[in-house]
């Protein structure tokens, strides 16, 4: 059916179309960076081009042997076909922490992905190019000519790739020294790179897989110990929430209107640690500062559960998203299981209400100081629509739809508004729950996002960016405290200094860690007292 061919043009052909057709949103890229103009402009982008396919084919001779030649170009076309969709549909970079969240998603999030228009990309892209591939009859010389042919394929390719940039060099430096903004859209060489990374750093933590106990001297102040009442703490984490689509901090939208009645503290400055779950979550509960955190450490050393545990605080961790990424590993956790019998789960889905159900029998079992994390869905896309109860629905009309750029820019903000809408009502349920119990016990609120979300702007959608170039929407997070009646005055801090701090451009996930354990009152030699949203509004800091 085809006529044969030898390896090498194979090669030259497949790596021809990845510059072609898998690459759009390489090109786009690079179209934003080049400050080239008119025949410059056209000659660069040949160049860039030619640098590409030198660079592909030298690759993939590198494994254009018998035995391996169809299925690595099988492989390749069938990942680079969904990295392709990815990139073009939402916009997305792939780097290691995008790498990270494929291997450490769940069925649920993997399914809301799902769509015709991806299923059209693996075909197009990625089925038929397998078929043509495994149908096309292949020539391979004799090893040893095999092997000069391979040599000298090599060499003709490093040759072009250093024309193709020597002739460009003064356009290429800028460019690649801006990695993030470039080289994470390269198909197939982008989630090559990562994964492999990825799975070195992976094997690294397993060779010391053993986890390293920090705060071994944790014990609550005799402070602590001699308040009248036991604290009880609710730690919120939220998800995806952007910042600047909250009410609170200015938003033209009401979209708080239940946290606006109660006595809250606002903050309305506050970034994440990273843009995506799996960095987010593990960092903000670590005693790493952003800068220095890492996903060996978090997955090597304890955490602020663990300290509080130690201390003597109870914990309790309730998961109503994929999962804690190795945070609640070594406490008390519980998922909500989807198909419990509720008004808030429907079998495949449960609004975040269900982390309340018979929280309250719980409260009622306390004997400790405790702590219970709520690990919301919040507005986990890009299925908004699932996040909220339809009597939330109060911006229409709405995307109903995975396939985010089909939306209308209305119907995707009025959709990710209603989610908004249901985390002010969800989160007015805690603190009613909290008030409820709040001549018995301290009781207090804290809630913040993981990390926000691209709602479409400048052709980015949902997150998981380089945080180096993630855009402020995705870095920006809400954060929002409540406390009972007794809670800080016990705690010695001063309410109109912590009210003070609304604006305060410093605060991030760094201060989570080391403000519960001053709240709690823990002493330890790794809380940092800087570090601690409340220390300064305590008499003589």
């Amino acid at each position: 059916m085809f006529k044969r061919i030898t390896s090498t043009r194979m090669v030259l052909l497949f790596s021809l179309a990845l510059v072609v057709l898998y690459n759009l949103a390489t090109w786009k890229a690079l179209s934003s960076l080049m400050e080239l103009q008119g025949i410059k402009a056209l000659a660069f982008q040949l160049s860039f081009g030619l640098f590409l396919w030198a660079t592909f084919s030298l690759l993939l001779t590198l494994v254009s042997f018998r035995a391996l030649l169809k299925p690595v170009l099988s492989i390749i076309s069938l990942c680079s076909a969904a990295a392709a969709y990815f990139m073009n549909d939402y916009g997305i970079a792939i780097d290691t922490v995008m790498m990270q969240n494929v291997l450490e998603t769940n069925p649920g999030e993997a399914t809301a992905l799902l769509s015709a228009k991806l299923f059209g990309y693996l075909l197009v892209l990625g089925v038929l190019p397998v078929i043509v591939i495994w149908l096309t009859p292949v020539t391979y010389r004799p090893f040893f000519r095999g092997l000069l042919n391979k040599l000298l394929v090599c060499v003709g390719c490093v040759v072009v790739v250093a024309v193709s940039v020597g002739a460009f060099y003064s356009t290429y430096a800028p460019i690649f020294r801006q990695e993030d903004k470039l080289t994470h859209f390269i198909n197939p060489t982008n989630y090559i790179y990562a994964a492999s990374k990825l799975t070195k750093a992976r094997f690294a933590i397993k060779e010391n897989v053993k986890i390293q106990s920090i705060g071994e001297d944790a014990t609550l102040s005799a402070a602590t110990l001699a308040r009248p009442k036991k604290t009880l703490m609710v730690f919120v984490v939220g998800e995806t929430a952007r910042a600047d689509h909250f009410s609170l901090n200015g938003y033209e939208r009401e979209t708080n209107p239940e946290l606006k009645k109660l006595d809250i503290f606002n903050f309305t400055q506050v970034h994440s640690c990273g843009t995506s779950t799996a960095v987010s979550v593990p960092c903000m509960f670590s005693m790493f500062p952003r800068t220095d955190y890492s996903d060996k450490k978090g997955k090597t050393y304890e955490g602020l559960l663990d300290v509080l545990q130690r201390a003597g605080v109870q914990v309790l961790w309730l998961e109503n998203n994929s999962d804690c990424k190795g945070t609640c590993l070594r406490v008390p956790n519980k998922d909500i299981p989807k198909t419990q019998p509720s008004e808030f789960c429907d079998g495949s889905n449960c609004l975040d209400e269900s982390l309340l159900v018979g929280l309250q029998d719980y409260i009622n079992s306390l004997k400790d100081n405790a702590i219970i994390v709520l690990h919301s869905d919040g507005s986990h896309g890009p299925e908004y629509f699932d996040r909220y109860p339809k009597a939330m629905e109060r911006f229409q009309p709405v995307c109903h739809t995975n396939q985010l750029g089909s939306c209308s820019k209305e119907e995707l903000v009025n959709v990710y508004d209603n989610t908004i809408l249901y985390t002010d009502h969800f989160l007015a349920k805690v603190i009613g729950l909290l008030q409820q119990n709040q001549d018995k016990l301290d009781t207090s609120m804290i809630y913040v996002s993981d990390h926000g979300e691209s709602l479409g702007e400048n052709g980015v959608y949902l997150h998981a960016a380089p945080y180096a170039i993630a855009p402020e929407a995705q870095v920006h997070v809400p954060m929002v405290m409540w406390f009972g009646n007794s809670t800080l005055s016990n705690a010695a801090v001063d309410r109109g200094c912590l009210q003070a701090k609304r604006d305060d451009k410093d605060l991030s996930h760094d201060y989570m860690f080391h403000s519960v354990l001053g709240l709690f009152g823990v002493q330890t030699s790794v809380y940092q007292p800087k570090l601690d949203i409340f220390r300064t509004c305590r008499p003589g800091a």
